[in-house]
């Protein structure tokens, strides 16, 4: 059985020992420690309530700080919940109901297997709101049922990827950019104005496309409400984006927030000889920067053990990183992720994958990144979205990687595009090969990109906590006004429609 992350919460606000020390508690500190309390329990819906109360009193005393400790809480346990909304019951109906051929024993032994993501709090085992993709994933029987990805069948993907697997040429040394696609997209959030409080700031970040070799001539057509504009736009850097602050008192009607832009994305190759590969300047801010272990990308003893093993006596960072790629694609699972529940309790998603053996492309993504710098490989999780056209919107959210060789520069990556060539029956071992080939040093046009990295800082900071501070896929927001927290709402809200207006590689 793959281990599980325990349900056990660690953190404990600084001010409740402050507020011991004192000897003495007023009426909203009191209730505040009784959250605190049964939310270390684990009876997460009960706190809820209690710091909804405390909130509430504490406002009316004149805490304000403490009221903000309420907030964070409540967005914390809100993140765990909304992850794991399923009873072992609903998982087996549900089961059933996708796979009315599977006998109750079959469904018995899955749930024995411990393989489901789940969560034990409130006095009962919880289950995964993407539980059906993992099963979908780990096991053959359960494998073509209908389950599809966020942007089709990966049969439908295939055929939008193909065209570029069969495409051979003899290429220079180093990297070569061909057959871009121009697309155009609209994004826009509507947040019903009974939603929002009637007054007090609303904190928006918006992502938008970063400007980088691969991703050029990006021009900005609108972002709105502009007027609230309250930071110069950017587009280069780590991460590309807008940011407003909107004072609530002047909106009368509901909120739109949005941004329309085109961009160019080229596909990239990569000719490497591994002998020509030269040596790190180890006291350089890249490599001190893309092998230290970070928040998600962390470089374990465990993580450092698994990379060693791996690369066994291999010396060239080139064929170690390869190693690493197969390894992900072949020995690893596919499986949605419980993103939110390891944000807010500070859980490392390479941590969680190594124990799992299983990931997303995010999670994936990471992993690789850190066996990469456990080896002393500078890398990092690139992403933003996935533009295959096999789908109304035209976009999914998406990571992948990149390690950095001396005189080739940053090598793309995507283990899972990689891997999911591997769930597909009756395809040509050729096709295969070919195909998991193509995404360790090449990479497809069909790509928006944000940030270069995960855990990229917005800029400016938030000041608080935000209810997924990995990524900027889709906008974010903070406001010390709100008990609910606006970046939830905004996640909720927001809709993305990329288009393609020129692909010169299908000659349109």
């Amino acid at each position: 059985m793959r281990k599980h992350i325990p349900a056990i919460f660690v953190f404990v606000p600084v001010l409740v020992f402050v507020l011991a020390s004192r000897g003495y508690a007023s009426p909203g500190e009191v209730l505040f420690r009784n959250a605190v309390s049964l939310e270390k329990k684990v009876e997460y819906s009960r706190a809820l309530v209690k710091y909804k109360e405390a909130s509430t009193q504490l406002l009316k005393e004149g805490r304000s700080k403490l009221a903000d400790e309420c907030r964070y809480a409540s967005t914390r346990i809100m993140a765990i919940r909304e992850s794991y909304p399923y009873t072992e019951d609903q998982v087996r109906k549900k089961i059933k109901e996708l796979y009315p051929k599977t006998d109750a024993r079959r469904i018995d032994e899955v749930m024995r297997a411990g393989r489901l993501p789940s969560l034990v709090f409130d006095g009962r085992r919880n289950y995964f709101y993407g539980f059906t993709n993992t099963l979908n994933n780990l096991y053959a029987d359960f494998r073509f049922g209908g389950e599809k990805g966020a942007l089709g069948s990966t049969e439908a993907i295939v055929g939008s990827i193909k065209p570029y697997i069969d495409v051979k040429e003899d290429l220079p040394p180093g990297r070569s950019l061909a057959r871009p696609i121009t697309y155009v997209a609209e994004g826009e959030a509507v947040v019903p104005r009974g939603k929002l409080p009637s007054k007090g700031i609303l904190k928006v970040w918006v992502p938008l496309p970063l400007v980088t070799a691969a991703q050029q001539d990006v021009e900005i057509i609108s972002v709105y409400p502009d007027k609230y504009l309250s930071y110069p736009i950017r587009l280069d850097g780590d991460i590309a984006l807008a940011y407003m602050e909107i004072p609530l008192e002047e909106i009368k009607g509901d909120l739109r927030i949005g941004a329309e832009f085109k961009f160019k994305h080229y596909e990239e190759r990569f000719n490497i000889d591994p002998a020509k590969v030269g040596a790190y300047d180890k006291k350089s801010d890249l490599y001190r920067r893309y092998t230290a272990s970070d928040r998600n990308i962390r470089v374990t003893p465990a993580i450092r053990a698994r990379a060693n093993k791996i690369a066994g006596t291999e010396t060239n960072p080139y064929r170690i990183a390869k190693k690493f790629y197969d390894h992900v694609v072949h020995d690893l699972d596919y499986s949605y992720m419980p993103h939110g529940h390891l944000d807010v309790l500070n859980i490392p998603e390479s941590v969680y994958v190594l124990e799992n053996g299983i990931g997303d492309c995010g999670a994936q993504s990471i992993y690789f990144a850190a066996l990469c710098r456990a080896a002393g490989i500078p890398a990092r999780a690139p992403g933003g979205m996935q533009l295959f056209p096999v789908n109304e919107a035209g976009a999914g959210t998406h990571f992948w990687a990149q390690f950095y060789l001396p005189n080739y520069g940053w090598v793309p990556v995507d283990t899972s595009a990689g891997q999911a060539i591997k769930y597909l029956e009756d395809v040509p071992a050729g096709l295969k090969r070919d195909w998991i080939d193509y995404f360790f040093s090449k990479m497809d046009p069909f790509r928006y990109l944000i940030q270069v990295d995960v855990d990229v800082p917005l800029i400016p900071r938030p000041g608080e906590p935000l209810v997924f501070s990995m990524v900027l896929q889709m906008p974010t927001a903070v406001s010390r006004d709100m008990y609910d927290n606006p970046g939830a709402l905004l996640m909720e809200a927001w809709k993305i429609k990329v288009r393609q207006i020129k692909n010169e590689f299908a000659g349109k």
